[in-house]
Parts: C-alpha cells; structure tokens; sequence
C-alpha cells in the first residue's frame, strides 16, 4: 500500500506534499491472512505438496479467493462459500476433526468440495491491512503541513474492497473520499496519462537525504588517526564524509538544479570521480553509515591546477521525473559535465 499527497496547482500540473510511503498492508497482505489460516486448517504439509506438485490447483485457489474477496462486506453476516481443489481435499481426509479441534465447528463447514466459512473468519482476514492503512492514513495527516488535505482518493485493486472503503470513509469523516469506478484499473490509466504528460507532477519531495563524498579536515579531538590521510595538497584530511544537497522530505521543482551549499576541490593530478549516495537520514555524516548507499558516480577527468582555485569546482544536482542529474563545473575554465542516474 502507497499513499502520496499532491496539491492540484491553477495549470493543472501537481504540488507533491508528502513523500511517498506506505507499508505491505494491501491486497497481498490479505492473501496472505487467508493462505496462512487454510495452512493452520488444512496443514503445513499438505499446502506444501499443494504448491509443490499441484501448481495449478493452488493457482485455482487463489483465483477464488481473489473473487470471493469482493464479496465480504461490512453488512456481510452470513457464510462465504469457497472452493477446495480435488487434490487438497484428498489430502484431508481427517478435516473434520481438526476443525473440531481448532473450536471452529460454528464457523467452519465442508461439504465436499467447498468450505463455508462464516463472516466473522472473512473479515478477520482483512483487518490487519485496514488497521495498517488507517494508522499511517492518521499519522500523515495529522502533521500540521497536511491540516489543508480535503480529499481521499483510494485508487488500486485494494480500493475496491468495501471494507475498506468503510473504514477510510469512517476514519475520515471530515474528508470527502473519492472512489473511481475501476479503482483497479485508475494505477494503470495514470501511467499511461504520466508517459504522455512527464511534466504533470511539477515538484517533488525526496524520499532520501542526497549529498556526495567528499574528505573533511581532520579534527585532532574528533577524529582518530586511522582515519587520517594527506591530501595533494598536502593537508591532512579525513575520507568518506558526506557532503548534503538535499534533505529528505524536502520539496524539489522538477528540472531545476540546486547547487551544494559549498564548492568542492579536486585532487592535483588525479581522476576523482564524484560519489553520489543517498541516505535515510536527514544528516549523516559519512558515506560508509549503514543508511548511505551509493546510486552513481559522475567521473570529472583529470584536474591539473595546481591551487585550491584552480581546481575548484560548483556541484549541481537536478530532479527529473525518475531520475537525479548531476553536474559538475569547474569554476576556472567553465568546463561543465554531468551524468543522469536512474532513481527507479
């Protein structure tokens, strides 16, 4: 499950609010709830042999599982009937008395080859992901940038639950909550309006903190000796530090460069390709912290000056649609190279 927050500007193009997030509580999850209570009735082997030797069946019952889960709704308060495939059925022959044993005799009935089970077990399958999306639906907009939100939209093949259209419309009654018709097919329609429109989202707010590596002095009271080391210069100087541009959560218009705070020098006579990482965090410290990790490299040639000035260079970084441009310039000759790096 993804939530995203846009604001709709007068061009009609969108003002992204909120970086995206989201959590595994959509339709799958509920799969899942489902295939592990059937494991808890029918076995752990016998759902292994099912999926190891009779693909197809389990297939089968997925599928059904997938139409019958359009059914449980919120007034529902009578048995669902769901099919169980000939080769599981053999393999259970004592299945009345595990249900006995599990104390589901009033909620659980086979005859044959179907199982009804009663609505009370269906929703329960559910309520893990509508508890998940409603908490983080919550913990989104309660933070004061958000007090403006007026409108749910739930799109996706989750959103054509309708019980969980009742717990977001019962959450929210503040807010007005939208359902397309073919909320499965909306994701779908808006790649393709995106492929047609790559301008339509205007700005974007970072789902990392950017920054590039960079070496700092090296700080007799801060740093150890092991992580000193000498410089072209001759300087002492400390590797791996990571240098910020942009912080996570920040807001970024589309195709426009925003410069690091501060310029970079080269190395004298040495290729030193720049290092761009991304981190969770909004500020860390070196590009070896477990949150970094490296998306790219922009290789800036050889620099043959011989002072800080000479080699001295401005990093730009630009958001595109998927991906993160990144320039260099060198400050004294107005030499300019970049490279592009795929985000996705």
């Amino acid at each position: 499950m993804d939530v995203s927050v846009h604001e709709k500007n007068p061009d009609g193009t969108l003002k992204e609010l909120h970086r995206p997030s989201g959590g595994p509580w959509g339709g799958t999850n509920v799969d899942n709830h489902y295939i592990a209570w059937m494991t808890n009735l029918f076995g752990r082997n016998a759902i292994k042999e099912l999926t190891g030797d009779f693909m197809a069946d389990y297939l089968y019952m997925l599928r059904e599982f997938e139409n019958k889960k359009r059914t449980v709704t919120p007034d529902l308060n009578q048995t669902i009937t769901l099919r169980i495939t000939s080769a599981l059925n053999e393999k259970c022959k004592n299945i009345e008395s595990q249900i006995a044993r599990l104390n589901l005799d009033k909620d659980v009935n086979i005859l044959k080859d179907k199982i009804r089970v009663s609505a009370d077990i269906a929703k329960s399958w559910f309520q893990e992901s509508i508890d998940g999306t409603i908490c983080h639906l919550t913990e989104i907009l309660s933070e004061p940038t958000m007090e403006d939100v007026t409108s749910i939209l739930l799109v996706g093949g989750f959103a054509e639950s309708k019980l969980m259209q009742d717990a977001v419309k019962t959450a929210f009654r503040e807010r007005t909550v939208i359902i397309p018709e073919e909320a499965g097919l909306a994701v779908l329609k808006g790649a393709v309006l995106f492929g047609h429109r790559p301008r339509l989202v205007s700005s974007r707010c970072v789902s990392f903190t950017y920054g590039y590596c960079v070496s700092r002095p090296f700080d007799d009271s801060k740093h150890t000796p092991e992580q000193m080391c000498i410089d072209s210069y001759g300087n002492r100087k400390v590797d791996n530090c990571f240098r910020k541009v942009v912080e996570i959560g920040t807001s970024v218009d589309v195709g426009k460069d925003i410069n690091a705070l501060s310029t970079l020098i080269l190395q004298k006579d040495e290729k030193m390709p720049l290092y761009i990482y991304a981190s969770t965090d909004r500020d860390p410290e070196y590009t070896t912290d477990p949150s970094c990790t490296k998306v790219g490299e922009l290789n800036t040639g050889r620099a043959h000056g011989e002072t800080y000035d000479d080699n001295r260079v401005q990093v730009y970084f630009t958001f595109g649609d998927t991906e993160l441009k990144a320039t260099v310039k060198f400050l004294k000759t107005g030499k300019v190279v970049s490279k592009t790096i795929d985000c996705l």
